[in-house]
């Protein structure tokens, strides 16, 4: 059995499909000028040898795609600073602890159907226990910070 050749272009391919995936699964619109400029990359690796003219050719296309639609995507999203991302909503949600250690320091909060990490907001006073009700007082990163709500903190919401 013979193996398969693969010529430039098919490296070229290769490039464009983790481009195209990186540009899915980011919430940026960056990546896809980069699986273009491969992908025309891969269709002149056809008809040009020379490694370094399609580099050359593939950061050119990529670079000028990119910087032709800064301007339009600007436009496009300038509100989109004032729209919150759906994990940045929960901050003000309420949430029920589903889960404590020990100490008490590491917390597993629900919120809406979603697991989240959470620490106790810097100003809880008491140690929280599974099945408290909790108010999400921030987010940072992958965990939230929360805070117990008492039968009073219901009137101030």
């Amino acid at each position: 059995m013979g193996v398969i050749k693969m010529g430039q272009w098919g490296l070229w391919v290769i490039f464009a499909v983790i481009f195209a995936i990186a540009e899915a699964m980011t919430p940026t619109f960056f990546f896809l000028w980069f699986a273009i400029g491969a992908g025309v990359a891969a269709i002149t690796s056809l008809f040009i040898a020379s490694v370094s003219w399609n580099l050359v050719i593939f950061l050119l296309v990529s670079f000028t795609l990119w910087l032709s639609t800064r301007k339009l995507v600007k436009k496009l999203y300038k509100n989109a600073a004032d729209l919150k991302t759906f994990q940045e909503q929960i901050v003000g949600k309420k949430g029920k602890v589903i889960k404590v250690d020990e100490d008490g320091e590491k917390i597993v909060v629900k919120i809406n159907g979603d697991t989240w990490r959470a620490y106790p907001d810097e100003y809880e006073e008491e140690k929280l226990k599974e099945d408290d009700e909790v108010f999400i007082t921030r987010k940072s990163g992958n965990f939230v910070y929360v805070k117990k709500i008492r039968p009073n903190d219901n009137e101030k919401q």
